[in-house]
């Protein structure tokens, strides 16, 4: 389900931003953003309307929560990415959410945001 298909990307390492937006829109899909801070990623959302996002979970100013809670309150799907693993990653209101491993795999990726 690519092309009208917006994915929104919340990332502040730019050449990880850069090589995810080179991906995503190589295949079809529309980037919003990409954007490097929580703030950036939420005020974007009053622009666009992503159909799934994925989520860096820590940015250099914080984390991506804010944004993870705003879209699981408007029932837009999204996963986090992240290079660390530990039992108490997320907060108990996001526990159970997607997880992509980085470095990603550029299958395991595309499958998520194609589902």
């Amino acid at each position: 389900m690519t092309g009208e298909t917006q994915v929104l990307v919340v990332e502040d390492e730019p050449l990880i931003a850069m090589d995810l937006e080179d991906l995503l829109i190589g295949k079809g899909y529309k980037v919003v953003g990409p954007y490097s801070t929580a703030a950036a990623a939420l005020d974007g959302l009053s622009r666009a309307l992503p159909q799934t996002a994925l989520l860096d979970i820590y940015l250099f100013n914080g984390t991506s929560f804010d944004v993870a809670r705003e879209l699981k309150r408007r029932g837009i799907r999204f996963a986090f990415m992240t290079g660390l693993v530990a039992p108490d990653l997320l907060p108990d209101d996001l526990a159970g959410s997607p997880i992509i491993l980085k470095p990603y795999r550029e299958k395991e990726l595309l499958s998520f945001v194609a589902n």
